[in-house]
This record gives C-alpha cells, structure tokens and sequence, in this order.
C-alpha cells in the first residue's frame, strides 16, 4: 500500500509539473500575441503617417504657387538685376550669371570687378547680374547660396548703387564650403552701405523664392554653371584677361578697343562654377 501511495504522489508532481508548463506556454503565447499587436499597431501608425505627410506633400505641390517678391520696378518675371545704363539707352547688354559660392566667379570679380563698377558707373552699358543659387546644396548648411543672393537682391532693393559694393565685399570674403553666417552677410550689407530695411529682408528671406523660382532657373536654361557671360545675347569667353570684357563692351557700343583681340581670349573652365 505504502508503494501506491508512493507511485500516487509521484503522478501528482507530476501533473503539477505539467500544470506549470502548460501556464508559462500560455503565458508567453499571450506575451507574443501582445507584442505582434503592439508591433503591427505601430507599423500602421507609422504607415498612416507617411501616407499622410506624402499625400500633403502632394496636395501643395499641386497648390498654385503664391506671388514672389521682386525689388520695386521689377516684373514678377524679370530674372535679372538691373545697374549701369537704362534699358532704354541703346547701350551694350552685358548680363553675369553668378554664384556666390562658385570659386570660379571669386576668379572672375577678382579680375573683371572694377571693370564692371566702372562700366556701371559711367553707364558704358546695361548691366544685367544674375543671382544664382545652384550651388547650395555644396555648403555645409545647404542654402549659403541662396542666403547670399538674396541678400544680394535685399541691398538692390535698398538702392541699386550698394549693390556693387556689396558684391565686391561678398567675394573678397568668399567662404568655403562653411559659407558666411547671417549676421556677416548682413555686416558686408551695411558696410556697403544697405539700411535697416535690407537687413530685415535679408533676415527675413524676402527674395529667395524669387532667385530659386525665377533667377536660378534661367541661368539654367541659358548657361547652366557659372561665371557666365553674354554681350548682347552672344556668349563671351575672354573674361579671364584682365580688361577684356571691358573691351569688349566699349567695341559692342562702337568706342574704339584698347588693344586687339579682346574677345577671342582663350576659354575659361568657369562654366563649369
């Protein structure tokens, strides 16, 4: 009798045992149920929010965008500043495409610079400037580009005589890849000479939908990399010869250059800003 008792209790350790086990499967079924709920709750919410911030994306890409900002005078569509002789003058059109990034157009002001203020100031010819912004996305913040011609277009705005200045000073502390902060684009704007109002718009951005909606996207269309010159609307490639564009200029108005072959100066890799 006492080995049944003995066999009897053993069953029962055993059934418990079993009991045991049968309630920890159970109780991590219940666990692995609930992290895949927790789980698939999540992916959805994730996915809810993708195809709700792409379907936003959608909605104002297909919204009309709203007016640009343009210094007054200027057509919404004009995608170039004006300086030097009035449009109406009958004087050779010379327009610059530039990026204040680009090393090649710190070459060119550094060459062509006091030509070109001297061309605007005696008003030997229209100038057009094209402020580009293609290369932004090479600064370490991706935007020094467009920062800095708006700041560009905020100083015109101002009064289109800074505007020069505020170039030069631009490119003679042309940065690397770092670019310039705000609050020194905005000391070379006073020191040529902008007023508070500039300053405001530099800060505030006025003018960067306008250079990349409408300045940006013709130098794209007409000469793509920077420096780019025209004379008159043909390309001009000499501008690497201290003098020639000048020269070049004076002779597209009729004046006598003051030495030969101006224009046929050999090609700069500029194009490629």
């Amino acid at each position: 009798m006492a080995a049944t008792g003995s066999s009897k209790s053993a069953q029962e350790r055993r059934e418990a045992q079993r009991e045991v086990l049968r309630k920890q499967r159970q109780s991590e079924l219940k666990r692995q149920r609930t992290v895949r709920t927790v789980v698939i709750a999540a992916i959805t919410v994730v996915a809810l929010v993708i195809v709700a911030g792409a379907g936003y994306l959608i909605f104002r890409s297909m919204q009309p965008e709203g007016p640009v900002a343009v210094p007054e005078g200027m057509s919404a569509d004009q995608p170039y500043l004006t300086l030097g002789a009035p449009e109406d003058s009958g004087k050779p059109v010379v327009e610059i495409h530039l990026d204040f990034l680009c090393p090649h157009c710190g070459e060119f002001e550094n060459i062509n610079a006091e030509d070109i203020s001297t061309m605007v100031a005696d008003e030997e010819a229209i100038v057009h400037i094209v402020p580009r912004n293609f290369m932004d996305m090479q600064s370490s913040s991706g935007d020094y580009s467009s920062r800095a011609a708006n700041a560009l277009v905020a100083v015109y705005a101002d009064d289109p005589v800074n505007a020069m200045a505020f170039q030069t000073l631009m490119f003679a502390n042309q940065p690397g890849a770092e670019g310039l902060t705000d609050e020194q684009i905005e000391a070379f704007a006073l020191e040529s000479g902008a007023s508070e109002q500039a300053i405001s718009d530099i800060k505030a951005g006025t003018y960067e939908p306008w250079v990349k909606r409408v300045s940006n996207p013709y130098g794209e269309e007409t000469g793509g990399g920077t420096p780019y010159v025209e004379i008159d609307g043909t390309e001009f490639k000499g501008f690497t010869q201290p003098g020639a564009l000048r020269e070049a200029v004076l002779a597209a108005g009729g004046a006598p250059a003051a030495s030969d072959g101006g224009g046929e100066a050999p090609a700069s890799d500029g194009g490629e800003g």
